[in-house]
């Protein structure tokens, strides 16, 4: 296919670098060997493309070379790799440096992208095949499995998938996706401690409860916002900053009190207008405070209040996108996008600083509409904290996590010490502090929850997660449950097969899922996903041996489907050595499944049928049902639905007509799908 060179262009950020220097954009795809890919800031030619060794030092401030394995060995640790082996890791360097959607910083490209796949052409040449033929050769994959660190090994399985979709333009791919899981399947163990998967029920709960504050927040904005401008406005007036720092912090001038004995307010210049509680009931949002801090005594009250609303909001964007704690508190004024896209319609975009990695990316996360209220909640906190310091302008585009800068909390001078941005507390800090956001027995571990849990994270620490114990909540397992989520849930058709836990739109999980690359998504984001996708595959397969799947063709034909787990014997019995089983098994693409409407699908390759868009083929609609199927029991409610409204269309439908027959056979397959769980149970 042809190349659109404008598509290209460094994404390296080097300042004396500009789109008309030689090294910015290369002349054509593949570039050519004379090529100067790294100049200067004279514009002095350093490295050119077919060079053995690429000299990136005038872009990093200190001696930076990245060797390409096809020249002299300089030392012992030199690579060694063929001229045609080469010529293909220069293509993927390029590419990633200044491709679309290319590493903005010259350590993300080396450290994150070369070094690694410099490894694996290096077992490719040692191995005397090319890098683009490994694939074919299942024994080379293994060995470079062992040649990969642990640590960063998901990386470079993500990036792996991102040169698949970049295929069409490169004219080659490394790995394609059986080559993938395999890789996969031979992944070290490397996670001591895993962060821990939060149970559906705990999460359904943590969820909802923090999206009911901040729409209780959202009822009430106008009284609150009213109410905290009188606040402000009552402190000022009686110059209670002014006073506190006169007297070293001390002052008798708050205004949220009785009258002291003998004290003319007139006189003295003064107003007091007594307890706090008697302001925030004027206002109507004592039983806002009360339900969410408890006593309203003070105006220290109010402050706690809105942190608790804050955690609230930002326990929500945590939920529902993938972000470190450290990404969704970066979140500025602006950070919501809605992007039209022409398949799934109209998509929201949150956008916030990256953490823990250069900024090799711009920062964008595909979200749930949910999420929009918890950003006005921030807003309005935001522009009140900021308003009272003299410090908003929405030109700015302030960021939406800010230090209490409320009179009542201190001087001028120690708000300007403690900066904007707020220090974040641990999320079971929070939940100390603020005892009315979370109920404790809705916390409380159960029996199922653990097991749920442990099916997820084998190595969950049996002393601090036991039943009867509060779950202990942190920030990060969100970002890890939403990954295991978002890939638990399989291939997901429509709004009414979504995991009732889960509040997912039907375009989130297809776009993380499907490698769609129009958007410019976060990078960490992607590399949870990519490895969450090959994990939920065996997890699943050890709930399909219990009688909540059945197979239309009996006990023993699901037993022959799980048979490649067992070493090509049928399963009879479960075990967590059986568990494990299934889940290598899975990524070593010895068996598939997914789940479907009608429950899940284990053919093990491309498949004619859905079993989305229609459940006929699969359920036997114009005949018998795949034999690749399972029945899921727990599917009768949300099928009986499906079917009832398949009954409805076909009543409007003209008969003899190809809308008609497609209706009959989907009617069909659902009665299939009733008759074959009623004679199994």
């Amino acid at each position: 296919m042809s190349i659109n060179l404008s598509h290209f262009g460094l994404a390296i950020d080097v300042p004396f670098i500009r789109p008309n220097a030689r090294s910015f954009r290369p002349p054509s795809w593949p570039p050519p060997k004379d090529w100067v890919w790294i100049e200067d800031a004279e514009g002095n030619e350093v490295s050119r493309y077919g060079d053995h060794i690429a000299n990136f030092t005038p872009w990093v401030g200190k001696t930076t070379t990245f060797a390409f394995g096809d020249g002299p060995k300089l030392h012992a640790r030199s690579p060694v790799i063929d001229p045609a082996n080469a010529e293909l890791l220069r293509q993927l360097v390029a590419w990633r440096g200044w491709g679309p959607r290319g590493a903005s910083a010259v350590g993300t490209l080396l450290a994150n992208f070369a070094m690694p796949i410099r490894q694996i052409v290096q077992v490719c040449s040692k191995s005397k095949i090319l890098a683009s033929d490994l694939s074919r050769y299942p024994a080379v994959i293994d060995q470079v499995a062992h040649t990969l660190a642990p640590s960063t090994y998901e990386d470079v399985v993500a990036e792996l998938e991102r040169l698949r979709d970049a295929r069409a333009f490169l004219g080659f791919e490394l790995l394609d996706a059986a080559g993938i899981q395999r890789l996969k399947a031979a992944q070290p163990d490397h996670t001591p401690e895993q962060t821990e998967y939060i149970p559906p029920r705990i999460w359904n709960y943590v969820v909802n409860r923090v999206a009911e504050c901040t729409q209780d927040y959202l009822a009430h904005r106008t009284q609150i916002e009213d109410c905290f401008a009188f606040c402000v406005d009552a402190y000022a007036a009686n110059g209670v900053t002014e006073d506190r720092e006169a007297r070293g912090g001390r002052t008798r001038r708050q205004p949220f009190q009785s009258a002291p004995p003998g004290r003319c307010g007139r006189r003295s210049g003064i107003t007091y207008h007594g307890p706090f509680v008697d302001t925030a009931q004027r206002f109507g949002i004592k039983e806002v405070l009360e339900r969410w801090v408890g006593g309203v005594e003070t105006i220290q009250a109010f402050t706690a209040y809105l942190s608790i609303v804050r955690y609230a909001a930002l326990a929500d964007i945590a939920a529902f996108t993938l972000m470190r704690i450290e990404e969704a508190a970066s979140v500025r004024w602006n950070c919501l996008t809605w992007f039209k896209d022409p398949v799934f319609g109209r998509i929201l975009l949150i956008e916030a600083e990256t953490t823990k990695t250069d900024p090799d990316d711009e920062g964008r996360w595909i979200t749930s509409p949910s999420v929009e209220p918890a950003i006005h909640v921030l807003q309005s906190i935001a522009r009140l904290r900021l308003s009272c310091m003299g410090r908003w302008s929405e030109e700015a585009n302030p960021g939406l996590l800010t230090a209490s800068f409320e009179p009542w909390r201190g001087t001028k001078s120690s708000a300007k010490r403690a900066g904007v941005k707020p220090k974040i507390a641990s999320l079971c800090e929070v939940v100390r502090i603020y005892p009315l956001l979370f109920d404790l027995e809705a916390r409380t571990i159960t029996q199922n929850d653990i097991k749920i849990a442990r099916a997820v994270c084998p190595s969950l620490n049996a002393e601090r997660f036991q039943v009867g114990k509060p779950w202990p909540l942190k920030w990060h397992q969100f970002r890890r449950t939403g990954a295991v989520n978002m890939f638990a849930s399989g291939e997901i058709s429509d709004s009414s097969i979504q995991l009732q836990m889960k509040h997912l739109t039907r375009w989130q999980p297809l776009y993380y899922g499907r490698g769609n690359t129009a958007l410019q998504l976060n990078d960490a984001a992607r590399v949870l996903l990519v490895n969450a996708q090959y994990e939920a595959m065996g997890r699943q397969l050890a709930e399909v041996h219990t009688d909540r799947f059945v197979s239309p063709y009996g006990d023993e034909h699901k037993a022959k489907l799980l048979a490649p787990a067992n070493g090509g014997e049928p399963v009879s019995l479960i075990s967590e050595g059986h568990a494990q089983r299934y889940e290598k098994a899975a990524r070593n693409h010895q068996m598939s499944f997914r789940l479907t409407v009608l429950g899940a699908c284990m053919k093990n390759g491309q498949c004619d049928g859905d079993c989305v868009s229609s459940v006929g083929d699969c359920a036997g609609g114009d005949g018998h049902p795949c034999s690749n199927v399972l029945f899921d029991r727990s599917r009768a409610d949300a099928n009986q639905k499906r079917l009832g409204g398949v009954i409805k269309q076909l009543e409007i439908t003209p008969p003899d007509t190809p809308r008609y027959r497609f209706l009959e056979a989907e009617k069909r397959g659902l009665e299939n799908y009733f008759a074959y769980i009623r004679q199994a149970a």
